[in-house]
Formats: C-alpha cells, structure tokens, sequence
C-alpha cells in the first residue's frame, strides 16, 4: 500500500479546490492585468476588460495550501494614468477537516497600509517626474514598500507536498528492508532445521 501512495500521491492525497474573486473597477473603462509572482496558480486569464462604471472580478482556482501573491494594474488604451498605479492582493489558502480548503483575500494600495475590499483605479494627471513610474526588471514582495509592481513570472510548480511524498517513499523502503530481514532470519532456520534432521538420520 505505501508503494502504491508512492505512484499515485496526487490520488491519495488529493483536496477539493477554493476559488477567490478579486474586483476591480476602472474609471473611464480599461483592462486588468494580473500579475502572477512565482509558484502561484495563475488565474484562468491574465486580464480582463473592464467597463466604465462596472466591477470586473478576476476568479483564481487554488487546490493546495499555501500563501499566495499577485500584483493588479490598469492599463488604457489611451495611454492613461491611473491611481493608485497598482494593488497587491495576498491570498491565504488553508486545509480544514475533510481534505476541505478555506481561502482569504486582502488586497493593498501600492506603498500603503490601506486595506479596502475593491481595487478601485481612477484618471490621474502625468506626473513630472516620470522616472519613478518605470516598470523594474525585478519583482518585489506584497512588504516592501515599492511605487513600482513586479513583472511576472512564469509557473513552476507547486512543491509543498514533497516532504509528505519523501516521508511516504521512506517508509516504504523500511518495510521492504524489514521483509528482506525476516526472509533472511527464516531461511537460516530453516537450513538448521534440515541439517539436524539430516544429523540425526545419520
């Protein structure tokens, strides 16, 4: 049995998924873009067109626990600038009872500690000092403190049932060591067996 959780883990050990919603409101209209930081599920689609007065929700799909991060921006095809220029949202998957999963969503102003329930993107005028408004080659953590919004990465997995799996392929080669110890021992025995019977014929 623990060889077959060995080849087949994701069966045995498989939860339900949770999904999350994360609103956003464009003034004047434009689209979302998610970006998605590294070893995280990417959303179904990585922007969404977003009406002038409507709310547009981006649906995320999680099947493990783990704490996540993704960075929302606003883009116009006018070329527009918006305020704030991006929200950090951090999701918190856990495991309940039941191979059951729970989900929680907060979101952040860039380079604030305001917490509010939609990412709400309104017109803002050109700044003088364009530099800060560059776009880094280097992404950056929902704690740091940052004007400008991390680029995305690509998926590479999610590892955080690979100590369970070690675990499991562990045991399975102690057992397998303890019957080769057993078959070892018996068949000592019996070939003492056979040669007193033998001596004693004799």
């Amino acid at each position: 049995m623990l060889v077959a959780l060995c080849l087949f883990p994701f069966s045995a050990l498989a939860a339900e998924t949770v999904s999350v919603s994360i609103p956003v409101e464009i003034e004047g209209g434009g689209t979302a873009v998610v970006i998605t930081e590294v070893n995280c599920p990417l959303p179904e689609h990585s922007s969404a067109e977003v009406l002038n007065g409507t709310t547009e929700k981006i649906n995320i799909d999680f099947t493990a626990p783990g704490d996540y991060s993704y960075t929302i921006r606003a883009e116009a095809k006018d070329g527009a600038n918006y305020s704030p220029e991006y929200y950090t949202a951090s999701v918190a998957v856990r495991a309940n009872s039941g191979d059951t999963l729970s989900a929680t969503v907060v979101l952040k102003k860039a380079d604030s500690e305001y917490k509010p329930d939609v990412c709400v993107f309104t017109r803002a005028e050109e700044s003088a000092d364009t530099s800060e408004l560059t776009v880094p080659t280097e992404p950056v953590t929902p704690t740091q403190a940052s004007k400008n919004p991390p680029v995305s990465r690509p998926k590479t997995g999610d590892d955080s049932m690979l100590d369970i799996y070690l675990m499991i392929c562990i045991a399975a080669s102690g057992g397998l060591f303890l019957l080769s110890v057993i078959y070892l021992v018996s068949t000592e025995r019996m070939i003492d067996r056979y040669k007193k019977r033998k001596n004693s014929k004799g």
